[in-house]
């Protein structure tokens, strides 16, 4: 195996640069505990990940780090991993710890380089950490202040790694493969997380990320060459036997002996670990799967490769900055993206208009600006699809760029407070009849059916849509905002309620517009439902009123259950129908009580509260149930829309 290299220089920076005088919890704060068991563990695991021949330039001084590191990004230093509270990590606690070797975040938050091979130390099981820390936090205090880094610019900027963890890092711990032996599994959690052995093995692209399908295929270090140690080329010329007689030895009978910095790793390492995790090891490279072709958040993803390339790219110049890597937000100031309700609910609409239209301070978070005109409807779609299916959400990926279209047109009703909102001018909201755009005699048509109280939306939709067949979703959009814009200028009232009404008709001209142009189908709903869209919500409409009424499921998926109990106890046992501004004041009433839900969510709870009153009722036939949860779902979602507080 001529030349096995794994190298201790590039195996484990262990935390990036140096950590002097970080503020914590110190060790001798912690509670004293007899783990000497769990210390020789740790012990023999540190062995196993290579730590110490990485953390040491001086062998008089190990684990106090200053070994030097060149890459083509300059020169990195191995820190401090010491007791000694000034500059080694004496003052860390184990979550610190955790942190660093699981996440790749060192104590002061800042992102770690993957010199330190965060990337295959997060597959370490948590009871091993444990135990890792647990010897670690022992080791003798030596004072040994920590080397500057030497990297060039840009690669000095640590915010700069936001983007390479966004594109090729997500923290997993280790998961056995189904169907394969315990000492195949074993050897493949030795070998990948804590042997770390493809971050040597491995040639790595401008990014100082490893190439997808060359893992294990070989790379330079150090000026020395670490050979190919994938299964095939393994096979050719190896057997489990000298496989585990090299790395006990550093030689093989009629292969070769070891030299470079292998040498330290079956020296310092390799040798001193147990003959079954040797033979495990061994049976794991032996017969170790081909490398993916693509890094693990670009595989885990439902998106193309070249749209998930390009969407993170959009995200990360984008949004990452505020939003943070992974999605995660700050708490208090940015929302998180993550695992929130509003991102991956069925329709993406939600996202769309947030990112079109921006959104205003609200007391518990900053505003954030409008990207209309920065970027195009393809590049909106694919962030909304990218946000709605990374860092574990599960939204579909349906937004399509004719559906932003649509939803850019919903920008033409001026926020109030303008001149054009004062003045009420519909040909500034949209084409008005007469204007070039939307089919004049179409809008007309509309417009005098609206002026008659017809507000079926989907019906104009269909209207328009066949008097003009060459009609894009968007400009079907911009002919129904015509044509009912003048007929709420006629109407009484304030400006505001008039804008925010006219608003409230365009959001659902778009959702139904939008619809038939999702990439994959909504799925269908059994009651009308409310639909986040930025600061307001539409309504969706369940696609047949026929057969019993089944209401939504009150199983805290859909709705937290909190929210719906509260919703009922507002209800209470009305005498069916409710009266409309019974529901008005219901929704007014549970917006005060729950500020912070999303709008969408308060009329989602009225709606399975009220829906089950209402199946509960005897005496109704389904027709009527249907229309009395139908009636009382529009009126709180309109009340919503309109005036929430």
């Amino acid at each position: 195996m001529a030349g096995i290299q794994v190298t201790a220089r590039l195996a484990a920076l262990l935390f990036g640069a140096a950590v002097s005088g970080l503020a914590g919890p110190a060790l001798a704060q912690d509670t004293p505990t007899d783990d000497s068991a769990l210390v020789a563990r740790g012990e023999y695991l540190a062995r196993a990940a290579d730590c110490m021949p990485c953390h040491t330039s001086d062998p008089n001084k190990p684990f106090a780090g200053g070994l030097g590191l060149k890459t083509p990004f300059g020169t990195l230093y191995s820190v401090n991993i010491t007791s000694d509270k000034a500059t080694g990590i004496g003052t860390w606690s184990y979550e610190d710890f955790r942190r660093a070797l699981h996440d790749g975040i060192r104590k002061d938050g800042a992102y770690l380089y993957p010199a330190m091979p965060f990337d295959a130390y997060t597959g370490i099981t948590e009871d091993d950490l444990k135990a890792l820390w647990a010897y670690v936090r022992r080791i003798p205090a030596v004072d040994a202040p920590n080397p500057e880094n030497g990297l060039v610019f840009p690669f000095d900027v640590r915010l700069g790694m936001l983007a390479w963890r966004e594109l090729f890092f997500r923290p997993a711990f280790f998961t056995p493969t189904p169907g394969k032996s315990d000492e195949w599994n074993r050897g493949a959690y030795l070998v990948e997380a804590l042997g770390h052995c493809s971050d040597c093995h491995s040639p790595r692209d401008v990014m100082g990320a490893i190439k997808g399908k060359a893992a294990f295929t070989g790379a330079e270090i150090d000026g020395f060459y670490a050979p190919d140690i994938a299964s095939a080329a393994l096979a050719r010329s190896w057997t489990k036997d000298t496989l585990v007689e090299f790395f006990k030895t550093g030689s093989a009978p009629h292969k070769t002996l070891v030299f470079g910095p292998m040498a330290e790793v079956v020296r310092d390492s390799l040798s001193r670990l147990t003959d079954a995790d040797l033979a495990a090891m061994a049976t794991y490279l032996l017969d170790s799967p081909p490398p993916p072709d693509m890094p693990a958040p670009q595989k885990a993803s439902p998106l193309p490769p070249e749209v998930y390339a390009r969407a993170s790219k959009i995200f990360i110049d984008n949004c990452a900055a505020c939003h943070q890597q992974q999605g995660t937000g700050l708490l208090g100031a940015i929302p998180s993206l993550a695992h929130n309700p509003a991102v991956t609910a069925a329709e993406p609409y939600n996202v769309i208009t947030v990112v079109l239209q921006g959104l205003p301070a609200d007391g518990r978070y900053g505003a954030m600006p409008s990207f209309a005109g920065r970027l195009s409807d393809e590049q909106i779609a694919e962030l909304a699809n990218y946000v709605r299916t990374s860092w574990g959400n599960d939204g579909a990926p349906n937004a399509t760029a004719k559906m932003v279209a649509i939803w850019r047109e919903t920008q033409k009703v001026p926020d109030y407070g303008t001149q054009a909102a004062s003045a009420f001018d519909c040909a500034e909201v949209g084409g008005a009849p007469g204007a070039s755009g939307p089919d004049p005699k179409a809008v007309a048509a509309i417009s005098s059916v609206l002026q008659g109280g017809d507000v079926d939306v989907d019906a104009m939709v269909d209207s328009y849509e066949a008097a003009a067949p060459d009609a894009s979703p968007a400009q079907v959009v911009d002919a129904l905002m015509a044509a009912y814009c003048p007929v709420v200028a006629a109407g009484g009232g304030d400006d505001y309620h008039k804008l925010a009404e006219l608003r409230r008709f365009t959001l659902q001209a778009a959702a139904a517009a939008a619809a038939p142009t999702a990439a994959t189908p909504f799925p269908p709903v059994p009651v009308v439902w409310a639909v986040q869209a930025g600061t307001s919500l539409v309504s969706r409409a369940p696609k047949s009123l026929a057969g019993p009424l089944s209401c939504p499921a009150d199983n805290g998926k859909l709705v937290p259950k909190a929210l719906v109990a509260d919703a009922s106890g507002l209800i209470g046992t009305p005498t069916l129908p409710v009266e409309g501004s019974a529901g008005a004041g219901w929704a007014k009433a549970l917006a005060k009580k729950d500020p912070k839900a999303h709008l969408a969510t308060l009329a989602n709870a009225l709606i399975i509260a009220y829906c089950r009153v209402v199946a509960d009722a005897s005496g109704l036939e389904a027709a009527q149930q249907h229309d009395y949860v139908e009636s009382f779902g529009q009126q709180v979602i309109q009340t919503l829309q309109l005036d929430p507080s």
